[in-house]
């Protein structure tokens, strides 16, 4: 396994999260965090360890880690970049956030070309980005990613349209009888899907183009606003000084 390439997929953007090692002939191992949501921190370096074990590698031999990025749980986002910086600046390896609505288009059935993704982002509001399928290991993002009131997006649909992601629950689906709602199966991002689009990038490119590529010393969460913990400081801090 000498000249063999290992690629590290980390997913803490959703309530579940999970780590996966991409190797050689396309072969991906996952293994789902044991601890949910906010306690994502409390198992992820122990998990990433037991995945390392589990196929006999050490941390020197991953040749890159990718990190989803956001949209998604403020605190999971944090927690993932946090350790793929880490992870990153330790072993030397190209650090990659990516893009999580992208995995999350990576999971879409075959006969599917295009899709909607879409998340929670509280008080009323998705995260909406639009997605078409390039290969059946790409997808490319053709409208930014967005805010949108719930009913706002719900008007936007046009007859034939799939929707996906975890903010599917948050639709009416007996009003869609033209627009397809994928099922849940489909709708949550995962560390495989993470290092299958980690792998992809860095090996079309150089080797020397790794480190431009890498993200180790600038990498951030996706965030669109604020969490609501932090607007109410905001709040409390200008009513303060008015």
């Amino acid at each position: 396994m000498e000249n063999s390439q290992f690629y590290l997929g980390v997913e803490t953007s959703g309530h579940s999260g999970s780590v996966a090692i991409h190797g050689p002939q396309h072969q991906i191992v996952q293994v789902d965090l044991q601890q949910q949501g906010r306690k994502h921190a409390q198992t992820l370096v122990a998990e990433v360890k037991k995945l390392l074990d589990q196929l006999d590698l050490s941390p020197s031999q991953i040749t890159g880690i990718g990190v989803s990025r956001g949209p998604g749980s403020f605190t999971g986002l944090r927690i993932g970049t946090t350790f793929a910086k880490t992870f990153g600046y330790v072993t030397g390896c190209p650090v990659l956030g990516i893009d999580s609505f992208e995995a999350i288009a990576l999971n879409c059935p075959p006969e599917i070309q295009e899709t909607y993704v879409i998340s929670n982002a509280q008080r009323g509001d998705l995260f909406v980005g639009k997605y078409t399928r390039i290969s059946d290991s790409q997808w490319q993002q053709i409208s930014e990613i967005g805010l949108c009131e719930i009913d706002d997006f719900c008007r936007l649909l046009n007859p034939g349209e799939t929707i996906s992601g975890p903010g599917v629950t948050l639709l009416d689906a007996s009003s869609f009888s033209d627009v397809r709602l994928l099922e849940p199966e489909y709708r949550l991002p995962e560390a495989a899907k993470i290092s299958l689009i980690t792998a992809r990038i860095l090996q079309n490119c150089l080797p020397k183009q790794h480190e431009i590529l890498s993200e180790t010393w600038n990498l951030t969460p996706f965030y669109l606003r604020k969490s609501a913990a932090e607007e109410k400081w905001d709040a409390q801090q200008k009513d303060q000084t008015d």
